[in-house]
């Protein structure tokens, strides 16, 4: 057995050490996914999603290349490991996985836009002396007028430190 030190790198995942804590991020994967995309150059967008975004599947409209939409969707699940900020919007594209037309397309994009700018955002652990337990949850109750069902989200924070997060549908 060999000791490599502490660990920098390790699936994807940069960890970052300091006095305050541990930065966790995935800066080079988002640049990958970027410049796979053919998005390196591209406008940022201030948000993952549009408000009020009424994406569903529609009869008629055009069709997304599907294996490009899935590939492209599961890495912003797998990118979403260290970005809550995104969880939401990649659950709403996840749900078309199974015939992605181009508005589905696009809001995956979108979510690629809003990492353009973000791409070193990750998740700091820090050092803490209070010990405490936190969570907060929301849910819209029905509010998809498709399928009548609920999003709802939550997290936890372990002595100010976030540690579990899920969007749901």
């Amino acid at each position: 057995m060999k000791d490599l030190g502490n660990l920098k790198y390790f699936l994807g995942i940069e960890v970052l050490r300091s006095e305050g804590g541990i930065f966790l991020r995935q800066k080079k994967y988002t640049l990958d996914i970027l410049a796979e995309t053919g998005l390196i150059d591209c406008k940022p967008a201030d948000t993952p999603i549009l408000v009020n975004h009424g994406l569903q599947i529609s009869d008629g409209d055009e069709l997304a290349d599907q294996g490009k939409y899935q590939r492209l969707v599961g890495k912003l699940i797998y990118l979403s490991l260290t970005r809550p900020d995104i969880a939401y919007a990649v659950g709403i594209v996840s749900q078309f996985m199974h015939r992605p037309q181009k508005d589905h397309y696009e809001a995956a994009l979108r979510i690629m836009w809003y990492l353009k700018e973000m791409a070193v955002h990750g998740i700091m652990f820090r050092k803490n002396e209070q010990l405490g337990i936190y969570g907060f949850t929301d849910a819209d109750w029905a509010s998809n007028p498709v399928d009548r069902k609920s999003t709802a989200g939550y997290f936890t924070f372990v002595e100010y430190n976030l540690v579990t997060w899920r969007s749901k549908k």
